[in-house]
């Protein structure tokens, strides 16, 4: 390893020292600290599971099958305990990896010097910061170094001996057990020969990752896991309808990584400026301009790139189509194929340009890392840099569990107040003001939600005629307790025993009490608001 890459994995390992006070956000908390089959180190269940069969979301039908980083997880958890930091520097390490994989893999492309820049731009970029410091999105990492390493022992144009294919084989399952975006591994190899003029020995450089894609496919087919997540109309037409400033988007993040953000939806694309859509598509057709200009063997090795960038960014609109979501975290592996095009068509100017990156990006990573001590800080950032309803019900889910329910309130009414709505807040904002002890404010919001186009959800049920109940509105808290959905908290069927006691109906009392199955007993629960 040359000393100019070790010197790059050091100041990345520097940019990430603010890990160190990084906590559980997000995802992490049902997939890490509340997944059963972690804590019961139930190794059989990782291999044969969803995703997120055992963690605190429920039984989820994910469509994810991503047992290495399960795996990484159950480690982790063995050494650490709960204890983040650990977690957190063996998400480092990954990332470290890959930029050390992707320098084996460019540097005979284009030099030392080039393949330094093309480096640098992956490892250090700003936005690759959601992926390294969010411990759920280790499986990015893991892919990406495990990918890369499968590729560099068949990159060298000769037929593999069958130990280096066996292994190649072996760590592309591994590759695509950590995440699907290893399926385009073949795609990856093919599209890197065609770029070379490499034909000799291809389709035995080809036959371990196509075995090894091969192999997944066909186990988690077995596993009854191995049906794709196909995104339905809805969200093919939003992702249609949004198309370009998504693409502008993504290259506006390119160049001006700034302000970062976690949470981005199709549904408030239209929240994004104008000008950093107009941005980023010029930054794109500059790219792809400066490649048709370009010397052939510049344009063959960032094509290479830019093809690589195209794959590896266009399978994420898969998921982005089924749960409209996307973000920072979908450019992790397309910004190889990014750095490979900009270390092939200005890596003669890498001395002025590798410190151009890496001393701005170090910079902006140092101030990004407080954004992830914990979840308040998280989506306070989001709502800072995204202010999209979804945000704001996130921010406000985050201040409640840590009892900060008036500011909690705020971000509940925020996310109904504006032109779009998110649904998401219809029976929190009740429950906000209920958890302040303020009944009479919980039922004046409930009735301005309908009145904003909320639905009645089971939650909104449940703390509405809690409400009613406390005020001594018994005919609001019948309507409300009888009212579908159910609340999965069974605050409706309190209400509904109060008023089976209320009316001397005590068969009907009796019938609830019989098929009760909250966690509390039913008696106390009924009696204090009896009291009231």
């Amino acid at each position: 390893m040359s000393r100019g890459i070790q010197i790059l994995l050091l100041l990345t390992a520097a940019a990430y020292v603010g890990l160190w006070h990084a906590g559980f956000v997000w995802d992490d908390i049902p997939l890490i600290v509340q997944n059963r089959a972690l804590a019961d180190a139930s190794f059989g269940a990782l291999f044969t599971s969803d995703l997120w069969a055992d963690t605190g979301a429920g039984d989820v039908a994910s469509g994810y099958y991503r047992p290495m980083v399960l795996l990484s997880f159950a480690v982790d958890r063995s050494i650490f305990g709960l204890e983040p930091a650990g977690y957190h520097l063996h998400s480092l390490l990954w990332h470290l990896l890959s930029m050390a994989m992707l320098h084996r893999l460019v540097r005979p492309l284009m030099g030392p010097g080039a393949a330094l820049l093309a480096v640098a731009f992956f490892g250090l970029h700003p936005a690759q910061s959601e992926v390294v410091a969010w411990i759920a999105a280790r499986n990015d990492l893991m892919a990406t170094a495990l990918g890369f390493g499968a590729l560099s022992l068949l990159w060298d144009g000769t037929t593999p001996s069958i130990k280096r294919a066996c292994v190649a084989c072996l760590i592309t399952i591994a590759a695509a057990m950590s995440k699907e975006t290893a399926f385009t591994l073949p795609v990856l190899l093919g599209v890197a020969d065609w770029a070379r003029g490499q034909r000799t020995g291809f389709w035995q450089r080809q036959a371990p990752v196509v075995l090894g894609v091969g192999m997944v496919l066909v186990w988690r087919a077995a596993l009854g896991l191995g049906e794709a997540v196909v995104p339905s109309g809805a969200g093919v037409g939003l992702l249609l309808s949004g198309a370009w400033e998504l693409l502008g988007g993504y290259g506006a993040s390119l160049v001006s990584p700034w302000p970062l953000s976690s949470a981005k939806d199709l549904s408030w694309i239209g929240l994004q400026p104008g000008w950093r859509t107009a941005m980023g598509l010029a930054f794109l057709g500059a790219l792809v301009l400066s490649w048709a200009t370009a010397a052939p063997e510049q344009r063959r090795v960032a094509g290479l790139g830019l093809v690589w960038a195209a794959v590896l960014l266009g399978i994420t609109l898969v998921p982005t189509a089924d749960k409209g979501g996307y973000g920072d975290r979908f450019l992790y592996w397309p910004l190889a194929g990014f750095g490979i095009a900009m270390g092939a068509l200005l890596g003669h100017q890498w001395k002025v340009l590798v410190p151009a990156v890496v001393l701005p990006a170090m910079l902006m990573l140092h101030l990004r890392m407080p954004d992830w001590v914990h979840d308040r800080a998280l989506w306070g950032a989001a709502v800072r840099d995204v202010p999209s309803p979804t945000n704001e019900v996130s921010l406000g889910h985050a201040l409640t569990l840590h009892a900060r329910h008036k500011r909690a309130h705020v971000s509940f009414v925020s996310a109904l107040a504006g032109e779009g709505i998110d649904l998401d807040a219809c029976g929190a904002v009740v429950g906000s003001a209920m958890r302040m002890g303020l009944p009479r404010q919980a039922l004046r919001m409930g009735e301005w939600a309908l009145a904003r186009g909320c639905v009645p959800t089971g939650p909104m049920n449940g703390w509405m005629a809690t409400a009613a109940a406390l005020r001594g509105d018994w005919e609001k808290a019948s309507r409300w307790a009888h009212g579908t959905p159910a609340d999965p908290r069974h605050r409706d069927l309190i209400v509904r025993a109060v008023l089976a006691r209320r009316d001397g109906d005590e068969a009907g009392y009796a019938a609830i009490e019989s098929d009760w199955v909250g966690a509390d007993p039913l008696a106390p629960q009924v009696e204090a608001l009896l009291v009231r």
